[in-house]
């Protein structure tokens, strides 16, 4: 009887083996759970903003392409600090995510994106801004550096000079202007100011109402267009001069990118890149609403054409330019100038 046992013991063992072999028969193994994610995203602007909606719309790409796994709350109006505090909680990963300008603190070369005259039209920012355009690429790499990783671009509006009285002559730069012009404590405004005929005046963001308001200052560059409301009783002329760019950032702690499977990586990502697809396709038509809205509260717009653009690039590549070679670098700024000639 044992023998005969032992006979069936083997035939059972080799049946088994058999059976495993056969697609659908073998056991599943246990499938591992995918973790799951609880983070903060910060934004400065008011709720109801367009960049408060935006950071809205990617929390909830996000929670269903992740099924549910990724809660991501938003927070508007700087409820979780001022855009500065913001961009440090971001390198140390104290707050997950935020939709926010750069800071330059520790890094200036960051300040490339504020190059005169870089980009002059939408196209240009399409190309430049975009993953694998100049502009994207070198911000990516300069952020990873200090912990940040960059998602995607939120292209927001290009900036212009408002004043109380009008501009001698105010789109050539060879005319002395003689007026105080607000700008923030950086050599790329400073020098276009100067470079315009103005009298470039520092002052904090928060100073600038009332110093306007009470003549210290007689207009205020780094305005956006998107800004027409803000200063509507002061702003008698807008001009349109388009030598800045601003664009907000969706940026992530570095930290927790690398800490993310591949799969939860492109979630992420996807997200943040779809808002800047959005953004670009409506901005134009934002830009062209904003620029009525100063014409309808009375104030005059005075716009440049793309030839006159044109020759203004010219003139920043040659004499603003190299003063910003100590801050961001000459190997960078030429390489600004091969992508704006690209762009040709």
């Amino acid at each position: 009887m044992s023998r005969k046992w032992q006979i069936l013991v083997g035939v059972g063992i080799v049946a088994a083996l058999l059976i495993s072999l056969i697609p659908g028969c073998a056991p599943a193994p246990e499938e591992e759970a995918k973790p799951t994610y609880h983070w903060r995203f910060a934004t400065i602007m008011p709720e109801g903003a367009d960049c408060n909606l935006s950071s809205l719309r990617f929390a909830e790409a996000v929670l269903e392409a992740s099924d549910g796994r990724i809660v991501v709350d938003c927070y508007p109006g700087s409820v979780l600090g001022d855009w500065q505090t913001i961009f440090e909680e971001n390198m140390r990963g104290t707050i997950e995510f935020s939709l926010n300008c750069l800071s330059t603190v520790y890094d200036p070369r960051i300040g490339v994106t504020y190059t005169p005259y870089l980009v002059t039209t939408w196209e240009e920012v399409k190309v430049l801004y975009a993953p694998g355009g100049f502009v994207y690429d070198k911000l990516d790499e300069l952020l990873g550096g200090i912990g940040i990783k960059l998602l995607s671009v939120w292209p927001s509006d290009f900036m212009g000079v408002g004043t109380g009285e009008r501009p001698p002559s105010p789109k050539d730069p060879d005319v002395a202007k003689n007026m105080k012009i607000r700008v923030w404590a950086d050599p790329a405004p400073e020098a276009i100011m100067e470079r315009f005929g103005y009298l470039p005046t520092v002052l904090p963001w928060s100073d600038v109402y009332s110093a306007f308001q009470m003549g210290v200052i007689d207009g205020v560059c780094t305005n956006l267009v998107s800004m027409w409301s803000y200063q509507r009783d002061l702003t008698n002329y807008w001009i349109y001069d388009h030598s800045l760019f601003e664009g907000w950032y969706y940026l992530m702690s570095l930290d927790l990118w690398n800490s993310l499977s591949s799969e939860d990586q492109m979630i992420v990502e996807n997200a943040a890149l779809e808002e800047q697809r959005l953004r670009i396709e409506a901005a134009e038509a934002a830009e062209l609403a904003n620029l009525q809205k100063f014409r309808d509260q009375g104030t005059e717009v005075i716009l440049f054409t793309p030839e006159e653009l044109a020759e203004l690039r010219e003139m920043a590549i040659e004499d603003i330019w190299p003063k910003l070679y100590a801050k961001i670098g000459k190997k960078i700024m030429d390489e600004a100038a091969a992508a704006v000639e690209a762009l040709k």
